[in-house]
């Protein structure tokens, strides 16, 4: 082959050789197409308004679990208080109770005793005593001892025997009798107030017995307050009963008193 020839063909080759172009950005490498993406994440944009709410809403979030822990302190406060106002209530409680008998142990011989015994944890101011005898109320055991065995007619007797003759003691003698108010009494705990004390005697007999037989169907009413100020009627059962006060306590107690006289 001659050297024309030679370069005829290299001319050729050289003609059908497409040259690599470069990659502008990365001189020296070659060019590589990137993959495509199929998820492209979306960027969340929120307008003005919804920015507001969702502030608005977490404002009231917390304004509510605020709320919900200030009522529970509250609460629990509460709890608390009603919890020492139970003690204390219970530590200031008076429970009166009303007592007779018709025998001294101690003198040994007969007597009868009638009184208010407070077996409560507190004082007792003690507003009124009412005592009911077949449908009638009475203030007093004076009164009522006066409506069923006339005992004042028996004091003047007393009054009449001292008086003519003054060097003996006639109620020594002939018997005595003792009574007291508890109206207005403050009664500490575990104390007694006496209300009446008699004697009996070969004198005084008759009355002695007339009053130790009615005294089952009298019933008794004490209307008291604690330190409280909280009121109670208790019965001669010992039955206690909460009321406003004891002026309230007195109308009720009447109001009662005139349905059951209807019923019978």
């Amino acid at each position: 082959m001659t050297q024309q020839q030679t370069t005829s063909s290299e001319a050729d080759n050289t003609h059908h050789i497409t040259p690599v172009q470069d990659d502008p950005h990365q001189p020296g490498e070659t060019h590589q197409a990137k993959p495509k993406r199929f998820f492209r994440g979306k960027q969340l944009r929120l307008s003005r308004s919804k920015m507001n709410t969702v502030l608005a809403l977490c404002a009231m979030l917390i304004s509510a679990a605020s709320f919900y822990a200030t009522y529970m302190q509250a609460k629990a406060a509460q709890e608390q208080v009603a919890a020492a106002e139970r003690q204390l209530e219970a530590e200031t409680w008076p429970w009166l109770q009303f007592s007779y008998s018709n025998f001294d142990l101690e003198a040994e011989r007969p007597r009868i005793t009638i009184g208010i015994l407070n077996s409560g944890t507190g004082p007792a101011l003690i507003e009124w005593v009412q005592y009911h005898y077949r449908g009638q109320a009475y203030d007093s055991l004076t009164a009522l001892f006066d409506a069923c065995c006339n005992i004042s007619a028996y004091r003047e007797a007393l009054d009449t025997a001292q008086q003519d003759d003054n060097e003996v003691n006639v109620l020594a003698k002939f018997g005595w009798y003792i009574t007291s108010r508890a109206e207005h009494s403050l009664l500490a705990d575990g104390a007694t107030l006496p209300l009446f004390t008699m004697q009996k005697s070969n004198f005084n007999n008759r009355l002695w017995d007339k009053i130790d037989d009615i005294s089952e169907q009298v019933e008794v009413f004490t209307c008291y307050c604690s330190l409280l100020k909280q009121c109670y009627i208790s019965s001669v059962e010992s039955h206690v009963s909460p009321v406003e006060d004891c002026t309230q306590g007195k109308l009720t107690l009447a109001q009662q008193d005139n349905t059951t006289t209807e019923e019978h």
